[in-house]
């Protein structure tokens, strides 16, 4: 820190104009006069920003001092950027020059500030005795770095235990471990460390998703995943959720990590004027987001604190409504057929903590309601359950071992819209206020992931295989031609691996029913000869023998076209 102190008769000053790091300032603190006056111009520097508690003790210690000595009735603080080339963020000066002014009137010294990142014009009278101007470079004792031994920083760095003591052989943390897909480790509770091939599995999921989302209008966007606490504050989501948000701090602001992706998505919307031609807008994201979870309900995929939702929030007038809820149904039954989920719709109405006004609850019940009934599905009714800014339907579906989970949700909402004043204008000319549709399809990607794993006791389909084929040489002189075989099918864009390891077939061939690889195909002198394959499907004794390359790659293709088991 660079200080110039002048004892003045004096200090007069007038604000000119804002710098974009301006403190918001009242009409009256634009002009200041104090008499009788210690004027200490101050530079806060970069130096400082490693112990601003001490820089700021230190320098308020040398201000008392010379105010002993030469008698001030008052000190103002002057921010005063010409005295240093090295001067700290606009934050960290604001704090320091406020911790400065604390320490003083705490210590009963009549203390002011003039305004922080202004420019000001000012007219001093210095008093001319031989202490009336001083200059002080104030700095801290250089902290020697703390010695850091990372050998025993990693013994602290455990991977999560995996207790099977109470586990069945299809779960899904069991099937992620053998299958080498995912680990946990508790330096991220709740976080996924996704392995290669578990990595494969969630992008072609995203893919797919991504696929049929852009076939049924949807555009895709990406929003910032530490935003204002404002938002949360707007949407009222900070009432609701304040626990369960990581929160933290920049430029002296306060900041959430993003618990939910609707508030970015309602300021996408609002980015620019909207016509009623453009609705139906329908805006899809794959947001990752955070949640605090109490560690006791950690569970694997299934509850987690970070988390991919495949949000889409639809924007459409009431006219449009009912299409766009049976549009999402229709995507939604698609998804869970081709996965060979059964499900059932549940409607949660109101619930005790909601906010907005009860006519519109009403309104917005009664539009899910008449979806559900001119459509003529069945549906049982949840009271109570809906969001806290809208009623929904849950979609609940089940696995192979008979149970109930949770997954895809539309909820209709008119308050948000409303709390964040979008607007579009109408064929009138006129603004209104769209009505939106939040939905999601696989809810949590980590935990419909983990549902998948079970509920196929990890016999993945090809198109979501990490290995869907794997080469097999059945001894050493057939290893080239079964590397050619693993090449060709690679250079088409199969995910293919080769096994030519010392070992016999049949431990090979159990290894890879083991990993779970859809096609395990061996080349024998056979094989070589003929130029066909020997295949053998997972789960199968019987292999078939000699397939002609083009008919296995088409099968292969086939599969993956149709998203078959």
């Amino acid at each position: 820190m660079k200080t110039l102190f002048i004892h003045a008769d004096f200090l007069e000053f007038n604000v000119k104009k804002p710098t974009p790091v301006a403190d918001q300032i009242t009409d009256e603190e634009k002009h200041g006069r104090y008499d009788e006056v210690l004027v200490a111009f101050i530079s806060v520097e970069k130096q400082d920003e490693a112990e601003p508690e001490a820089v700021a003790k230190q320098a308020v210690a040398n201000i008392k001092d010379i105010v002993g000595k030469v008698g001030a009735q008052r000190v103002v603080l002057y921010p005063y950027a010409h005295l240093s080339s090295s001067l700290s963020s606009p934050a960290a000066g604001k704090k320091m020059l406020r911790d400065m002014e604390k320490l003083l009137m705490d210590d009963d010294i009549e203390t002011h500030r003039a305004p922080f990142g202004w420019y000001k014009a000012f007219d001093i009278a210095c008093k001319g005795h031989p202490l009336s101007e001083l200059s002080r470079d104030i700095k801290v004792a250089e902290k020697k770095a703390e010695a850091i031994d990372p050998a025993a920083l990693l013994k602290q760095i455990s991977k999560a235990r995996l207790s099977k003591e109470n586990l069945k052989e299809n779960d899904h943390r069991i099937i992620g471990q053998k299958l080498d897909l995912f680990s946990f480790y508790d330096v991220a509770p709740g976080m996924v460390f996704w392995h290669p091939k578990g990595l494969i599995i969630r992008n072609a999921l995203i893919d797919f998703w991504r696929e049929e989302h852009r076939k049924a209008g949807y555009q895709e966007i990406k929003t910032p995943q530490v935003m204002s606490d404002i938002l949360w504050k707007v949407s009222g989501h900070w009432g609701h959720y304040k626990d369960n948000i990581f929160l933290t701090n920049y430029d002296d602001r306060q900041f959430a990590v993003k618990p939910m992706n609707c508030p970015g998505g309602l300021l996408v919307f609002s980015s620019r004027e909207r016509s009623y031609r453009e609705l139906p807008l329908r805006m899809s994201e794959l947001g990752e987001v955070h949640r605090l979870e109490l560690s006791g309900v950690l569970s694997g995929l299934f509850r987690v604190i970070q988390f991919t939702q495949d949000d889409a929030h639809i924007y459409c007038t009431e006219e449009q409504l009912e299409q766009e809820i049976n549009g999402v149904i229709d995507l939604i039954d698609k998804f869970y057929k081709l996965f060979g989920f059964e499900y059932r719709m549940e409607l949660s109405t109101k619930p005790e903590n909601s906010m907005g006004d009860p006519a519109l609850w009403v309104k917005a019940e009664a539009a899910l309601r008449n979806a559900l009934d001119d459509r003529g599905v069945k549906y049982e009714v949840n009271e109570g359950d809906g969001a806290f800014y809208g009623p929904k339907i849950d979609f609940k579906i089940k696995d192979s071992l008979g149970r109930e989970w949770q997954t895809a949700t539309i909820q209709l909402d008119f308050q948000m819209p409303e709390r964040f004043q979008i607007k579009y204008v109408g064929d009138d000319g006129k603004d209104h206020t769209p009505i939106m549709l939040h939905r999601a399809i696989y809810g949590s990607l980590e935990r419909f992931i983990g549902i998948l794993l079970e509920h196929l006791n990890g016999n993945l389909p090809v198109w979501l295989a990490p290995i869907q084929a794997r080469v097999i040489a059945f001894k050493d002189d057939n290893a080239k031609a079964a590397e050619d075989v693993r090449n060709k099918l690679f250079d088409q864009g199969y995910r293919v691996d080769l096994d030519v390891s010392y070992g016999t077939v049949e431990g090979k061939i159990r290894d890879a029913e083991l990993q779970k690889i859809p096609y395990i195909i061996v080349i024998g002198d056979k094989e070589e000869q003929n130029d066909t394959l020997a295949v053998r499907r997972h789960g199968t004794k019987a292999p078939r023998y000699g397939v002609k390359f083009d008919d296995f790659e088409a099968q292969l293709r086939e599969e993956c076209r149709l998203k078959t088991a």
